[in-house]
């Protein structure tokens, strides 16, 4: 499970929208260069009075900006042509010298106040005027974040056809010491908040469906045992305390269980497990060391690791466990399976060059890319649009996650601390 950075970009061929700007693009990996979608943000009309007011709405213009570059579809302007650098974005995320659209789409927000609340009503319009998309939203509590992230995934979605990921979140590990405790952070970076404080060792988050919890292993009880933390309740309970290892869990929505890596046989081996824990199923059934599952979308087959051959590589079987058979093929050290939520990629880290990779592959094994080639790479986890990764990686001396684009090849690290993070793991929504 290890490390690296990104240098061979991958490339993005985009369909053209059509007019009703509902065309779904078409994303193959062909090598660096591709031309995002010009949009605009001007200055919204802001009818709201009061320097709270217009502190959210300034809070709210540098969000959607970070959330349509972000994406990696858009060009984003300001009122003035010019390249929108929200605070926190390097200008490579939103380059200045790519020509932009003659007649841009549009972004154009009024903000006033109802009732004593804040409230924003949001258009997209085309180049030529039309409205493609309208919506209204109430700020509440939270702030005007939730909002913007979610009109921002309905532009993505209006225009390519594509889902969003500016509403997902991440999941970590943060050590502390001996210990590490387990946070989430919006995607973006912002919004970091602590689930665990148990003063032990908790690592590997894996999200339920509708982020409803979060699963987990943990040595609260001096064990690695696998828990749920409820998300409305907080409250933890065990799912799988098998002796010896209960670890790597990976949830599949299509299939409603758990894939994970259990040794109460003496060895490990890879099981599914239902919601509570129950009706364990051992899928593997050899002496070597078999862990790191991940399913694939449609919950038919799962990726693992498997140093059976000698030398840890990435195979695959059917759900059932029968129909395994090997993946990489060039008997170097590999490990840590992600299955793109599209079902096209598997990422996995892989050692080579005197660093572990971050590499991309069919699940057939026909065509594998390099994402990332330095940086001590682990633990690569896809975004819901299949098109972003996050991972951990060491650089400038510490351990921290970072986020790739598949596409542009471009990077960013999601957060700033000076502790080592781990086994980031991305929410499906």
């Amino acid at each position: 499970m290890q490390q690296l950075r990104v240098a061979v970009a991958l490339g993005v061929v985009l369909a053209t929208a059509t007019a009703s700007a509902q065309s779904v693009f078409d994303l193959e990996v062909r090598g660096q260069g591709f031309r995002r979608i010009s949009i605009q943000l001007p200055e919204p009309r802001i009818e709201a009075t009061g320097t709270a007011a217009r502190s959210a709405v300034g809070e709210a213009q540098e969000t959607l900006a970070r959330d349509l570059i972000y994406s990696g579809f858009f060009f984003v302007m300001d009122q003035y042509a010019s390249p929108f650098l929200p605070r926190g974005v390097s200008r490579a995320w939103n380059v200045g010298d790519e020509r932009p659209d003659q007649r841009p789409h549009r972004v154009e927000g009024v903000w006033r106040t109802e009732a004593g609340q804040l409230v924003a009503e949001m258009r997209l319009l085309d180049g030529s005027g039309n409205q493609l998309l309208g919506k209204r939203y109430q700020v509440g509590k939270d702030g005007p974040r939730p909002a913007m992230h979610h009109f921002a995934d309905e532009v993505v979605r209006q225009l390519t056809g594509l889902p969003g990921n500016a509403q997902t979140k991440i999941a970590f590990a943060r050590m502390g010491g001996k210990n590490s405790e387990i946070f989430t952070v919006d995607y973006d970076g912002f919004g970091e908040q602590g689930l665990t404080s148990q003063k032990t060792l908790s690592l590997s988050p894996c999200w339920g469906p509708d982020r409803s919890w979060i699963a987990f292993t943990s040595y609260v009880e001096g064990q690695p045992y696998l828990y749920r933390l409820d998300r409305g309740t907080r409250r933890l309970r065990p799912i799988s305390r098998q002796p010896g290892l209960n670890t790597s869990p990976d949830w599949s929505i299509a299939r409603r269980a758990f894939a994970l890596t259990l040794s109460k046989d003496g060895n490990a081996e890879i099981y599914s497990l239902d919601a509570d824990g129950g009706n364990p199923k051992r899928l593997t059934h050899h002496p070597a060391i078999d862990t790191s599952p991940t399913w694939s979308a449609t919950g038919q087959q799962i990726a693992f690791t498997s140093d059976r051959t000698g030398v840890p590589q990435i195979w695959v079987m059917d759900a059932d466990g029968g129909n395994v058979r090997r993946l990489t093929q060039h008997g170097l050290y590999s490990d840590s399976p992600a299955w793109s939520p599209d079902g096209r990629w598997i990422a996995y880290v892989c050692r080579r060059e005197g660093e572990s990779q971050l590499v991309v592959t069919t699940p057939n094994g026909s065509d594998e890319r390099v994402v990332v080639r330095d940086g001590a790479c682990d633990s690569p986890s896809w975004a819901n649009d299949s098109r972003h990764i996050a991972f951990s990686s060491r650089r400038r001396g510490v351990r921290a996650i970072y986020v790739v684009d598949l596409y542009s090849g471009l990077e960013r690290r999601l957060s700033s601390g000076h502790q080592e993070e781990i086994t980031p793991a991305w929410s499906n929504e």
